[in-house]
């Protein structure tokens, strides 16, 4: 399994995954195609998981709004390379085509998990190696024309994926043409409708096509809304009882709510002992969740803060007493933020037994006949593949027809935890610039070749070598900067 990656980076993975390590300003890519993405929106906290689902093509395309028709060609823009005209407002230069694609906006997508919202972020993250991009919510939401749908396409000439080799591919499906017809999502485009944070550029130049991110795995919406709260009960067992569990245990088929009225205050929630009931033996629900027995013999009931703070009461008082309540509403709201997200309330508690801000009910001492547990660890060790660079890029100069360049040599370290073999890959910006280093390009100074091993690196040992531009004295193809992505690649000898 190949992986795109924009830097060197520390590369990590199963024994015998092969890694790369990019010697170039560019993206390279090189994957097997994705056939489903996976959706998934995080709390304000950016880790906690409100909402996730997981969807294959065909799930898209017979469950969401087609969009495309499989025969207008679209269009995003390359770098200019012209510093007098850097965004191209006619939308002419390095057109970089797209195809006849068909796909599924994304702000669909978004919403089979909740949805975003103005302030929310929306990142799209390739295969495996969590390359990313991210967005702002009025890119995915509210789009102007000339930008287009921000899609995800699954359908490009013709074929599927995985037949589609680029897929699944995010493009923006622009409404607006340029002179010539072309629907283009250029330049000039991303300049005036996108905020400058997220433009595109390759070196010093702006491309719309660095956002035609390929191989997508992953649609992620960050969101300005609160982590779901968790309340851990501890007693035979642990217990650890999300929001949604907590609020969906009230109800006419479940419990009905435990309410309190103090003044002009309305609080409600769940009595305490059922709580209990959850941890005091192995039985949760039903009856008998309750052990009575075991509350008659007496045990400790301890309620405790965020903060640590805490009060403790006895089984007996607690038992199938609906007067002592965990609430989590106040007056049908959640309750304010120095009582959130849990209070302990009742009519015969004093102000220092209302717990606030409750995160653990625990049991202490509870009697013979409750169930023992113990804990278990693991450390487990996995071998790694994984090599860095001494460079980031190579400028070879000018050289002619006939001519070498100069040797630039390249320092290769084995930054994994098992011996590999390294090889090259090299990705020509284009098909002349592919074919200038596959003719021009040696190692060690042998003619590059994709399957040849460049070198053996033991654990924590570097290796160097030496590449060289020879020309052929016959080579006509073009002239001009050649652009490419030098892919070194380690795989667990």
């Amino acid at each position: 399994m190949k992986k795109k990656i924009l830097s060197i980076v520390l590369c990590l993975a199963l024994l015998g995954s092969a890694l790369p390590t990019i010697l170039s300003s560019t993206p390279a890519l090189a994957a097997d195609p994705t056939t489903s993405v996976h959706v998934i929106k995080y709390a304000a906290d950016g880790t906690t998981i409100l909402d996730e689902t997981t969807l294959t093509y065909t799930e898209m395309e017979t469950g969401l709004p087609v969009q495309g028709d499989g025969t207008t060609l679209y269009y995003h823009q390359g770098p200019t390379f012209d510093d007098g005209n850097l965004w191209d407002p006619d939308e002419t230069m390095n057109l970089k085509d797209k195809g006849a694609m068909k796909g599924t906006d994304i702000k669909d997508l978004c919403d089979l998990v909740g949805g975003a919202s103005a302030g929310s972020t929306i990142r799209v993250k390739c295969i495996e190696d969590g390359f990313n991009k991210s967005y702002a919510y009025e890119d995915v939401y509210a789009p102007e024309p000339a930008q287009g749908k921000m899609v995800l396409c699954w359908f490009k000439d013709g074929e599927y994926v995985p037949d589609f080799a680029d897929g699944m591919q995010v493009n923006f499906l622009a409404e607006t043409t340029n002179a010539a017809g072309q629907y283009v999502f250029g330049n000039q485009d991303m300049h005036d409708y996108m905020a400058e944070e997220y433009w595109h550029y390759f070196g010093i130049y702006p491309s719309t096509n660095g956002h035609s991110v390929k191989w997508v795995e992953e649609i992620a919406i960050f969101s300005s809304a609160p982590p779901q709260w968790e309340l851990t009960l501890e007693g035979a067992d642990t217990y650890v009882m999300s929001q949604s569990e907590f609020e969906g245990s009230i109800g006419p088929t479940h419990h009905p709510a435990a309410t309190w009225v103090d003044g002009t205050d309305t609080w409600s929630g769940l009595p305490l002992w059922l709580l209990v009931g959850w941890v005091d033996d192995d039985v949760q629900h039903g009856p008998g969740a309750f052990n009575a027995a075991l509350a008659t013999d007496g045990y400790d009931v301890k309620v405790i803060a965020t903060d640590g703070y805490s009060k403790t009461f006895a089984s007996a008082d607690v038992a199938r007493n609906d007067d002592m309540i965990i609430a989590n509403m106040l007056n049908g709201l959640p309750l304010p933020e120095d009582k959130y997200p849990l209070k302990l309330v009742g009519p015969d508690l004093t102000s220092g037994q209302k717990v606030s801000q409750i995160a653990t009910i625990e049991l202490v001492g509870l009697p013979e006949g409750a169930n023992a547990s113990l804990s278990a660890t693991a450390t487990v060790s996995i071998l790694t593949v994984g090599i860095s660079l001494d460079m980031d890029s190579i400028d070879y100069g000018e050289v002619m027809p006939g001519d070498s360049s100069a040797i630039e040599t390249v320092g290769i370290t084995n930054i994994g935890t098992v011996e590999v073999d390294t090889t090259l890959e090299v990705d020509g910006a284009d098909g002349t610039a592919q074919s200038f280093y596959e003719q021009s390009l040696y190692v060690d100074g042998v003619l590059y070749d994709l399957a040849t091993v460049i070198a053996q690196i033991p654990t924590a040992q570097s290796e160097d070598v030496d590449t060289q531009l020879q020309v052929p004295e016959t080579w006509n193809e073009g002239a001009g900067i050649q652009q490419a992505t030098f892919i070194f690649w380690a795989e667990a000898s």
